[in-house]
């Protein structure tokens, strides 16, 4: 457990120094975010101003068969389309880093422009995949929560590598599914422990800072409990960003790896070779 903990750790870093390297990088995470709210606006506003909260409220939005599932629908197309636009540009990005030059916020967005197809294309497989999961959870109350968190987490560990794949090797969505989930067995394990470990991480950043309203709030009352707020949510957002990124640039390591058989040199190569372990 312990020396998984520390290749995790070791993973973190030397995502991280890629990333110091290449800090344009934040700018992906950073978009997605604020598009995303947009986004969310955007559709709520477009929800009131049709008038379709108080039809749900009246009672008489739920009398159209599956309305609410075709809204669920467009909400997860729309959110995974922002998501994957700003998924592909990092992950360009960090595949020009870790194979040797220097990539700039122009080359993102023109992989992301020249890949909108298979975006649009996996978001709404994605989209389709999370409606039918909210149904069968709808329908078997207890027992289809259940499933729905099962089968969300056994499609997510299916689908780890989806990205890359997608828009390195330009396959159709049913090959790059096939094609991801065999990565995934290759890296089985330590994969998602990288991942999982990043994540500890940066939970042990970001829970400190629940503090500062308390602290500021001690010292200069409801003036300083909200600015502490303020200074946690803005920390939170840089931490979120930081490990967005970071989670690009791990993935696209592990991704080139899998398909060269060279570790990329910004990663030390018994790192890397120990992400690759019989299940």
């Amino acid at each position: 457990m312990f020396d998984r903990l520390g290749r995790s750790y070791r993973l973190f870093t030397e995502s991280l120094a890629v990333l110091k390297q290449d800090k344009e990088i934040l700018v992906f995470p950073v978009l997605s975010g604020i598009v995303g709210l947009v986004a969310m606006a955007s559709m709520v506003f477009g929800g009131w101003a049709l008038g379709l909260f108080s039809r749900f409220a009246e009672g008489s939005g739920r009398d159209v068969p599956g309305a609410g599932y075709a809204i669920l629908f467009v909400w997860y197309v729309v959110t995974w389309t922002i998501t994957l636009y700003f998924n592909v540009a990092t992950m360009a990005c960090a595949r020009i880093r870790l194979e040797g030059g220097d990539p700039v916020v122009a080359d993102g967005f023109r992989a992301a422009n020249a890949n909108l197809g298979s975006i649009l294309a996996w978001a709404v497989v994605s989209a389709t995949v999370g409606v039918i999961l909210q149904v069968v959870a709808d329908r078997l109350k207890f027992v289809g929560v259940l499933l729905q968190k099962l089968l969300g987490a056994a499609w997510s560990v299916a689908t780890f590598f989806i990205v890359p794949v997608l828009i390195f090797e330009k396959r159709g969505v049913g090959d790059s599914v096939k094609r991801s989930t065999a990565i995934v067995k290759e890296t089985w394990g330590e994969a998602l422990a990288g991942t999982a470990g990043m994540g500890l991480f940066g939970f042990l950043l970001a829970f400190p800072a629940i503090a500062l309203p308390i602290v500021l709030g001690m010292a200069f009352g409801g003036g300083g409990v909200v600015a502490g707020l303020a200074l946690m949510l803005v920390w939170w957002m840089l931490l979120a960003a930081v490990f967005a990124a970071l989670g690009g640039i791990y993935r696209t390591a592990l991704y080139l790896y899998a398909t060269t058989k060279t570790p990329p040199a910004a990663f030390s190569p018994e790192l890397v070779n120990g992400a690759f372990v019989p299940r």
